[in-house]
Parts: structure tokens; C-alpha cells; sequence
């Protein structure tokens, strides 16, 4: 028994451990991943839009003695233009000591007063771009010395022209200083100046900022202007919106990673985007690709160079020639399928054999594990087996490869065991991985399930280096959501946020995103998609972030610690996540020994359950990495409340507190008055005297005005005697409001606002499991209102122009009314226009029994009598 125990609780602690290495590892990641410095902008902008750095806006500095200057630099990549001014100092406004960049020469360049140092600093420019050199100056005063060193190699000994002691200004960039100004600069990033005074630092400015025209002293709090900041922190925590733009009929996106373009293919045009030079354009073909119909999907082979429009319902293949702007069919087998079966399937081109692998997707209310090939060099197509029980059918997953493409990762999506969208369909949170010579799939790890499901963008970003992944996940059960970055591992089921969120409208099929890495200019771009099917037009937009993203933690306290700080921290930390483990271990075999005393006369135990409190968190919580929605209030299904940090609080209203903030929320949403405190002391306390009720309801407004600070964008309010709850609605989501914004309004009901509904309404009726009298009327409302809604805009429809979309909208029917009459006629029609007869007869049946069930008589009408 013992010997068992200790296997158990060894099997545990290794796994623990590993989950420890790999928090480890995120978190050192995460650490020295954080980028920041200031970006000066250069020749690009116009001289009043350059950026300039004073340390010195209100008095010089006045040194003598030994005087050393530090700091970090990096020229900014992808721009024409790099001349002028790393810095400028100028003693007692007559003297300068300059440090230059000139592109002609590609040397740094040291000026003292008039004349050119001898020396010269060369960078080799595989260093010199997106990595921080070191560049230290030692000033000897008394001597007249000059030494400069890079990376700590001494470049440059020279003489002074300073005096032995003097006053300094000090510039970074551009400056508007009497005869020394000037706007010349390169665009470049810079980090952690310091300076110090026989050996002792005296000024600190890390340029740390997010924010803001100064920054701030670490060492004695002065403060140093900045004009025209680009923050580049910032810039790893923010994404740039680099284009956006509509374009006419649907469209498909992919990317080349050799030149750094995205590509996005229409009807009609070929617009691309040149990441490097921040520039797009549009090219209008000669002829549209054969291949181009819905659901078809884009790519770009960098082993042919070449860009690839694909259908593969239809076996269809066009090649783009940039040339003469046409497009050439490689492959097609025509058939009379215009809507794919294979909805945000995931693709990738192997070096191994060249060719085009498709996994997945969705269509015909079925999910896909199938795997389909394309061989470039026959324009041949044939599908792979797939053996493993690993590869569930799913869509919206996420598909990364190694740099040779001989390995793929796939991870999450959505589907079911079966595949068939009626049978329990829901959010995977496997990560696999797939060896395209074997053909084989590998399960690594499962994530735990999360507070608020989620699925993916198309595409993981691979970096085999740091045994990390990059992807983007999204809600992907409501139209108003936002695309969020993570960063996981590849072997261990852990992840972390990283970036901001980036709005996002999913709309199924109608939507798409996709993400894709820039390695020369650093920089992670991300893409949507979304297709407005009455105007016949597709919005995209282009979002781009520096890479490496940094991790955004939330800061508790009041003064940032220094980088050095963690260091120790984060040690102690393991140390003392050890320490409990070695505790917890020889506590539980102390525990063990008496149990066992104690149970002699029993039969032998099963294996223990894991250890107490350490055992019951998972590797994410431990971490703090579960992704966190926004503020968000569900009144659909099981009342939930999600406050800032995305924490569910709803165990913050009490019985009474949740009755109070429902009949205030509920007459105050959709514009109504609120409720009269007469009317709250009638419903709450009816048994409660005049007095009592108002003290008691006194009470009870100030608990729940507290639980609401937590919430957030909602306060609670008293007007001409009526109390009611406000919302900030362009901050916080309450699906009821929604709801009504749809349903006040059906004279605009779209196909957009149809799918919204019913994702809205399928996670439950109203406020499932609350029952209070006064609540009956509004659920009989509610409910009414869902299901002739739905119908009214299904009698709008001919079934067979969108059979799948009939059969959605009858399903989000019968969560509210499983014997719906109209619903089951409308559903058995569309499931045996599609060919599914079978489906269709055992859908049909099994509403038979609900209304006999329920009724407790038998339907009338037949099968054959209902789809004719």
C-alpha cells in the first residue's frame, strides 16, 4: 500500500515538476521577452513629426571628474533613409561631443566639436537591426580623455574638447537647441541611459513608458521630455491597425514570409500589403480564378514562389501569374457544389514532397478529420487515410509547422466525435501533432477547459527554438468578440496572454482570421476577414504587433521594481514551490502510515486521490494564465457575471442581491424607467413593516452598489424616485440587451443579426434555473418573441437557397420549443433537399415521441405528408 502511494504521489510530482519547468521556462520568456525603449522617427516624417529627447528641459547637468554615458541602441528595420544624430551633448552651450549614423559609410561616426574622430564604429548589420548594442562613452574631464566602447569592446580613444568641469545639455534624436538643432536622425530605438559620475550612477532612464511627452528618472526622479514618442513597449503590447479596406463579392487571405507580403484574393483583384515598407496595393485581374467560389481558400508555395487559389470540393487549383495579372487552372473536376465542404479547414505546403496538405473543416452540418493532398508538380489530388483515434473531425483549429514543414501541430477547433453537428458537437482543446512522412498523429497534452470556451485563428506560429507556440483564440460563441494572443508551450499544457485583444465579428462562415509571422520585421500580422452578405463585400483589416508580444501583467504595486527584482523572486519562488512539495510529500506519508494503522481490517484501498490544495490546481491557474473575457453579464441560460479582470463573481450576489439586481437590470435595460422604491419594498420585504423594508432595502443598494465597483461600467442610480442600474454597453456585453436590440427591430432582421440571436439564445432560456413570480411574465415574453422572430424570418426564405442556414435557425427553434409544428415541417424539408433522407426521417421521429411525450397524443401528420 505504501509502496503504491509513493508511486502515485512520484507519478504526481513528476508531472507537477514538469509543469514547474515549463512555467519556468514561460516565465523567463516572458521576462526577458519584455521589449521597451523609445522609437525615434526619422527621415519618414516630416521635420515637425521627428522625435527629440531632452534629458536636460529644465537645467543642464553639471559634472566634473570621471563621467560615463550608457545606453542601448537598435536601428529600426525596413526604412530608406539612416542618417543623422544618435545624440548631441554641449557643454556650457558652446562644445558638442556627437554621436552620428551615416548610411553612405554604414559606420557610426564620432564628432568632436569640428572635426571628425579618427575612429570610426562599424556594426556588422546583422547585429546592428532589431538587437540592442551597448554603447558606453567614458569621459575623462581632468585628462581630456575619450573612450568608447560597444558591446563592451573598446572602438574609439580620443581627446576631449570639454573643459574640466562644465554644465551639460544632453539630446537624443532631434533637438530645436540655438545653433546645435537639428532634425537629422535615424530611425532607431533606444533603452536605458545612464549616467554616472566617478563611478556612481547618477541618472537612470530606462524609457520604459506606454504612454505620454516625458519620462521619468529611476534614480532621483527627474524628469525628460520627449516629442513625437513611439513608445516601444507599446508597440509589443498594442496592435497597429496597418490597413483597412473593403473589397467587392468574398475574399481569401495568405502570406509570404520570404517577402513579407499579405495577400488577400477577390473576385475581381489581388490586393497585397508589403509589411517592411507599410504600403498596399491593388491589382485587378484579367480573369477571376476558376477555383473561387465559396469556401474556396488561398496559399502561397514559396517553393514555387508562386501564389494559389483552391476549391476542394471541386478538386479545383489556380495559379497566379503577377506578370500578366491572369490566373491558370492547374486542376479542376467540375460538379455542381458552390458552397464547400470544408468551411476553415487548415492547410500547409511540406518541403519533404511539396505538396498542399488540407485537414479538416466543416460543411453539410458535418465536421472533417479528413486529409486531403495536392501535388504541384502532377496537379494530381488524392486523400490520406487517417488511422489515428487522436484527430477528431473539427474546424476552426489552428495549424503550425516547423521550419521544414516535416512536422505540423494542430490545435483546439471545434467539432464532435462523429462528426456530425447534431451529435454533442463542442470546443477541443487538444494539441497534436502530425509527422507528414509517417502520416501519423501524436497527442502531446489537452488543456483544461476554460471559463469561456474558445476556438482559433487558422494558423499557429511555430518557434522550435523556444519550444513555444503563438496563436490567436476568440470566443467563438458570440458575433461581438476579440481575437487574443497567446503564447503556449509545445509540451506542456500551459499558456499565457500575451498582447492585446483585437475586436473581432464571428460570424461563422462569414468571418475568418489568420496570423502570420515577419521575421525580418519582427513583427507578428494578423488578419480578419468578414463577409457582409447583403452588400455582396468582404471588410478586411490588417493588424500587425512587434514581436516578441510582451506578456501584460497586471501591476499591483505602486512602484515598479526594477528588472533586477524578479531575478530573485522568481527563484525564491521555485525554491519555495519546492519546498511545499518536499512538505506536503513526507506530511502525507506521516498521514498515510496512521490511515493505514487505523484501516487494517479493510480490504485494500485504490490509490489516493492527489494531494490536497496542490493537486486541485491546474498547471494555468497555478500560472494565472487562463485567458480572461471582458466584462461581460449573461442573463441567457445560467445567470453569470464576469467582472474586469474576467473573474466570475457570480457567487458575489446572494440569493437576495441577485433578486434585487435583476428586477433593477431588468426594468432598466432597453430604456424603461427603473423601479420605484415602493415597488422594490412590496416584491423583496413584503412581510418587512414601512420601516423595516427601507432599511433593509437601504442595506441591500449598498452591497450590491460594492458588487457593481467590481463589475464595472454599470452603477447604480436613483431618479424622481425610481432605481435603476446604468450600463456602459460600449464596455460591457449583457446579452439581454442584445437581445432586444435585435428583436425591437425586425423590419432589419439580416442573416447576421439571425445567426447573433440564436448564438445568444442557445446557451440556455431566459435566466434558466431562477424562478420568482414576478419573473414568469417576462420568460413567457421573452420566449415568444425568440421563436416568432426566428419563424418570421424563416417565411422570408426559400429553402433552397441556404438549406444549412434553415436548419440552424429551426434548431435555435426548438431550444425554446422542442414540438415546434412550423420548425420540424421546415427542418425535414431542408435535411431532404440536402439528400439527407435518413437524418431527416430520424428527426422527424424523434419529434414524434417528444410531442407524444409532452402532449400525450400522437402527432397527426406523416413524414412523406410534412416534406411534400
Amino acid at each position: 500500500m505504501m509502496e503504491g502511494f509513493t508511486q502515485s504521489l512520484s507519478r504526481f510530482l513528476l508531472r507537477l515538476s514538469g509543469y514547474t519547468l515549463a512555467a519556468l521556462l514561460l516565465a523567463t520568456a516572458s521576462l526577458s521577452a519584455q521589449s521597451y525603449g523609445l522609437r525615434f522617427v526619422g527621415h519618414e516624417e516630416i521635420q515637425d513629426n521627428r522625435t527629440s529627447l531632452d534629458l536636460t528641459p529644465e537645467k543642464p547637468l553639471c559634472f566634473n571628474g570621471n563621467v560615463e554615458l550608457s545606453f542601448d541602441v537598435s536601428l529600426a528595420a525596413s526604412y530608406k533613409t539612416y542618417f543623422g544624430y544618435i545624440f548631441r551633448i554641449i557643454q556650457d552651450d558652446k562644445q558638442n561631443l556627437d554621436l552620428l549614423y551615416d548610411q553612405k559609410s554604414l559606420n557610426f561616426k564620432i564628432v568632436i566639436g569640428e572635426r571628425f574622430s579618427q575612429s570610426v564604429i562599424k556594426l556588422d548589420s546583422a547585429h546592428l537591426f532589431n538587437h540592442w548594442n551597448r554603447f558606453k562613452l567614458q569621459m575623462d574631464l581632468k585628462s581630456q580623455a575619450l573612450r568608447v566602447y560597444v558591446n563592451n569592446k573598446l572602438v574609439v580613444t580620443d581627446k576631449l574638447a570639454f573643459k574640466e568641469s562644465g554644465c551639460f545639455k544632453l539630446f537624443f534624436g532631434g533637438n530645436e537647441f540655438r545653433e546645435f538643432k537639428s532634425k537629422d536622425l535615424p530611425p532607431m530605438d533606444i533603452r536605458d541611459i545612464r549616467l554616472s559620475e566617478n563611478d556612481e550612477q547618477i541618472h537612470h532612464w530606462p524609457l520604459n513608458e506606454v504612454k505620454g511627452t516625458t519620462t521619468k528618472d529611476a534614480v532621483s526622479g527627474q524628469v525628460a521630455a520627449v516629442k513625437n514618442p513611439v513608445w516601444v513597449k507599446a508597440l509589443h503590447n498594442e496592435w497597429q491597425l496597418a490597413d483597412q479596406f473593403t473589397l467587392k463579392g468574398r475574399a481569401n487571405a495568405t502570406f509570404d514570409p520570404s517577402s513579407e507580403t499579405v495577400y488577400v484574393v477577390a473576385s475581381g483583384a489581388l490586393y497585397h500589403y508589403a509589411v517592411r515598407n507599410r504600403q498596399g496595393n491593388v491589382q485587378f485581374h484579367k480573369n477571376p480564378p476558376e477555383s473561387f467560389f465559396l469556401g474556396s481558400q488561398a496559399i502561397y508555395n514559396p517553393y514555387t514562389a508562386r501564389l494559389y487559389n483552391y476549391y476542394v470540393d471541386q478538386k479545383a487549383v489556380s495559379g497566379y501569374d503577377p506578370v500578366s495579372r491572369t490566373w491558370t487552372t492547374e486542376s479542376i473536376t467540375p460538379n455542381p457544389i458552390k458552397v464547400t465542404e470544408y468551411w476553415h479547414a487548415n492547410q500547409f505546403i511540406a518541403r519533404s514532397d511539396s505538396c498542399l496538405y488540407i485537414l479538416g473543416g466543416y460543411g453539410q452540418l458535418t465536421y472533417k478529420n479528413s486529409i486531403h493532398r495536392y501535388r504541384f508538380s502532377t496537379h494530381k489530388w488524392d486523400t490520406i487515410p487517417t488511422t489515428s483515434d487522436a484527430y477528431t473531425p473539427r474546424y476552426l483549429a489552428a495549424l503550425g509547422t516547423t521550419p521544414g514543414a516535416d512536422t505540423a501541430y494542430l490545435m483546439g477547433g471545434y467539432g464532435s466525435l462523429t462528426g456530425e453537428q447534431m451529435l454533442n458537437p463542442k470546443n477541443n482543446y487538444d494539441f497534436l501533432q502530425y509527422l507528414v512522412k509517417e502520416n501519423t498523429f501524436r497527442k502531446i497534452y489537452e488543456l483544461e477547459v476554460p471559463k469561456t470556451d474558445f476556438a482559433f485563428a487558422n494558423s499557429l506560429v511555430i518557434d522550435p527554438k523556444s519550444k513555444v507556440y503563438y496563436g490567436l483564440i476568440f470566443p467563438n460563441q458570440q458575433f461581438k468578440s476579440q481575437l487574443q494572443l497567446i503564447r503556449g508551450s509545445l509540451s506542456e499544457p500551459i499558456y499565457e496572454r500575451v498582447g492585446h485583444s483585437i475586436p473581432y465579428q464571428f460570424h461563422d462562415i462569414h468571418s475568418y482570421s489568420d496570423l502570420y509571422y515577419c521575421p525580418v520585421s519582427q513583427k507578428l500580422v494578423a488578419v480578419t476577414l468578414y463577409r457582409n452578405e447583403p452588400n455582396n463585400t468582404t471588410d478586411v483589416k490588417i493588424y500587425s504587433i512587434a514581436f516578441p508580444p510582451n506578456k501584460l501583467a497586471v501591476q499591483t504595486a505602486s512602484t515598479k521594481p526594477a528588472a533586477g527584482f524578479y531575478w530573485p523572486w522568481l527563484l525564491a519562488g521555485v525554491a519555495a514551490g519546492a519546498g511545499l512539495l518536499v512538505f506536503l510529500y513526507f506530511r502525507n506519508i506521516r498521514r498515510f502510515k496512521a490511515q493505514e494503522v487505523a484501516n487494517q481490517h479493510l480490504a485494500k484501498p485504490s490509490e489516493p486521490e492527489p494531494l490536497p490544495l496542490v493537486g486541485k490546481l491546474s498547471a494555468n491557474q497555478a500560472l494565472g494564465t487562463d485567458p480572461t473575457p471582458p466584462t461581460r453579464l449573461f442573463f441567457f441560460g445560467n445567470f453569470q457575471v464576469f467582472d474586469q479582470d474576467g473573474n466570475d463573481i457570480t457567487k458575489a450576489f446572494t440569493p437576495l442581491l441577485k433578486e434585487l439586481f435583476l428586477l433593477l437590470a431588468l426594468n432598466s435595460i432597453g430604456k424603461q424607467r427603473g423601479v420605484p422604491s415602493e415597488k422594490l419594498n412590496e416584491l423583496l420585504w413584503p412581510d418587512k413593516s414601512g420601516r423595516d423594508a427601507s432599511n433593509n432595502r437601504s442595506v441591500n443598494i449598498a452591497k450590491l452598489r460594492n458588487i457593481l465597483d467590481k463589475v464595472g461600467f454599470c452603477s447604480l442610480s436613483k431618479e424622481s424616485g425610481y432605481w435603476k442600474i446604468e450600463f456602459d454597453f460600449n464596455q460591457l456585453y449583457v446579452d439581454y440587451e442584445r437581445y432586444l436590440a435585435i428583436i425591437n427591430d425586425k423590419t432589419a432582421l439580416t442573416k447576421r443579426t439571425i445567426f447573433e440571436l440564436g448564438e445568444i439564445t442557445k446557451r440556455g432560456s431566459f435566466l434558466l434555473n431562477t424562478e420568482y413570480y414576478w419573473l414568469d411574465d417576462f420568460k413567457a415574453d421573452i420566449s415568444n418573441k425568440i421563436i416568432n422572430t426566428f419563424l418570421q424570418y424563416a417565411d422570408k426564405l426559400t429553402i433552397s437557397d441556404d438549406p444549412e442556414f434553415l436548419i440552424q435557425i429551426t434548431n435555435f427553434i426548438f431550444y425554446y420549443d422542442p414540438v415546434n409544428e412550423e420548425a420540424i415541417i421546415l427542418k425535414c424539408k431542408a435535411l431532404s433537399l440536402m439528400g439527407k433522407h435518413t437524418l431527416a426521417k430520424n428527426t422527424f421521429e424523434k419529434f414524434v415521441r417528444d410531442y407524444k411525450a409532452i402532449y400525450g397524443e400522437e402527432y397527426e401528420q406523416s413524414f412523406s405528408a410534412i416534406i411534400d
